[in-house]
This record gives structure tokens, C-alpha cells and sequence, in this order.
């Protein structure tokens, strides 16, 4: 998210982004899927897709695990990390998504679902991420010494 895309936000209240990356798969691929971003207008809840700015205001759009007194506990759907954001770094929140040519509203049943049993099995698939990179970072690390 560039300057251009928060002042949209900001002038209109809505922007279009195009993810780039891999932490939110499997739900958005990268630079496949587009996602409606409104801007935050009430406190994020459990389960909503936020998209927060890092303290060089780059993008992120991430899942929201838990919400706290001052922050939120916010992981990538690909991700094993946690990460903790204050509550004033989340400016907007996904309303729908498009994947694979098809438009998803975010109280559409289905997807209801999926965020349900992804979050809440956050404590099972974290282990698995969490051996899936290190043994990604074995295997590049031996590449990278033949």
C-alpha cells in the first residue's frame, strides 16, 4: 500500500488493493486476487480481515486472532507468526474479495466457515507452518552450498 492507495482510503472511504505476497493464502493469491478495503469505522472484531500499517506505512492485510485492550493479535492465514498491533495502526477492513474470477462477501456462509475453522485452528496448524519454513530454510540453505 503506497501513499496513493491511504489517501483513497482516507478521500473516499474505500480503495481496490491487489495483494502481493504469500501470507494470506490459501484464501488470495499473490497478485491474483483483489480485495475491497473500507475504512475502519468501528473496532475490528474476531475473525475480520484488517489491513494495518507498519511503522514504515507499508500495507498488510492480515486476519484478526484476538482482540485486546490496546491491540490486536493478527496472523497471515499462511503465516505461523503472531503479531501484536495497536488498535490505532488497523485503518481499514476487507468487505469482500475477488479469487479466481469470483466475488466473495465476507458474511457469505462458506467463508464464514473457512475463517472459523482457520482461526480457531490456529493452535494446530501454527506447529506446522512453523516446521513447513524451517524445513523451506534447510532445504534453501543446502541448495545455496552445492
Amino acid at each position: 500500500m503506497g501513499k496513493a492507495q491511504l489517501e483513497e482510503l482516507e478521500r473516499h472511504g474505500k480503495y481496490f488493493s491487489v495483494p502481493k505476497g504469500i501470507s494470506m493464502k490459501p484464501m488470495l493469491g499473490n497478485r491474483k486476487s483483489v480485495v475491497e478495503i473500507h475504512k475502519l469505522s468501528v473496532p475490528a472484531k474476531l475473525y475480520d480481515l484488517v489491513l494495518y500499517l507498519r511503522p514504515n506505512d507499508q500495507g498488510v492485510i492480515h486476519r484478526v486472532l484476538k482482540v485486546r485492550e490496546n491491540d490486536y493479535v493478527i496472523a497471515g492465514d499462511n503465516c505461523w507468526q503472531k503479531e501484536y498491533i495497536a488498535k490505532d495502526r488497523v485503518v481499514g477492513i476487507a468487505v469482500r474479495f475477488c479469487r479466481n474470477e469470483t466475488w466473495y462477501e465476507v458474511n457469505d456462509p462458506a467463508y464464514r466457515i473457512y475463517v472459523r475453522l482457520w482461526t480457531d485452528l490456529f493452535f494446530l496448524r501454527r506447529p506446522l507452518f512453523y516446521l513447513r519454513d524451517k524445513l523451506k530454510s534447510v532445504k534453501r540453505k543446502s541448495s545455496n552450498a552445492k
